[in-house]
């Protein structure tokens, strides 16, 4: 994503504002309308964008689309990143707020797949399961995966954790291959 470093700098001084305003849920609610707003509207990306529309038409869109919607504190933000002419940013910065709030509170995404659909009772032991590996609160998301036989795949950051029937088969080849070199 484009200027993700000042994007994250604007996201941090916005979560350290919004905490020192004790406004951390509701500038967060903010941030997550304005990134989905964004996110589901191609014109409003393409405007925010737009080196061509000029401060002053992109500050009256601005508070026409938000200022019955968001935190006074949240619009001013935005309307500085108008000003400041960072608007292009602002997906990014929505982005990394919540990245920045998940890392205050503890707490990681984690993505579970599997060749079956889990029922509430899987979901729960999954869930509890993958908040005793990490010792963090986790958000977990699960998708169905035809091309594994059986098992699951977890992905929580950069890590993986193989528990598919396919990965159970690659260790136990590669054992039974050692222990028969080892009886040469």
């Amino acid at each position: 994503m484009k200027g993700t470093i000042v994007a994250k700098r604007y996201a941090g001084a916005l979560l350290d504002l919004a905490s020192e305003l004790k406004k951390v849920d509701e500038i967060a609610s903010d941030m997550r309308l304005i990134h989905s707003s964004i996110s589901d509207s191609r014109d409003l990306r393409l405007f925010f964008e737009s080196p061509v529309i000029d401060h002053a038409k992109k500050n009256k869109v601005v508070r026409t689309l938000f200022e019955k919607k968001i935190d006074e504190v949240t619009l001013n933000f935005l309307l500085l990143l108008v000003e400041k002419g960072r608007e292009s940013l602002v997906e990014g910065i929505a982005v990394e707020f919540t990245v920045l709030l998940d890392e205050l509170f503890g707490i990681v995404n984690a993505q579970l797949k599997a060749p079956y659909e889990f029922d509430e009772k899987d979901r729960a032991m999954a869930h509890s399961k993958l908040e005793e590996l990490t010792n963090k609160k986790v958000r977990v998301s699960f998708s169905l995966d035809k091309s594994l036989v059986g098992g699951f795949l977890a992905q929580i950051g950069d890590t993986v954790y193989d528990g598919s029937v396919r990965r159970q088969l690659e260790i136990l080849k590669k054992q039974l291959s050692e222990n028969s070199l080892l009886q040469n």
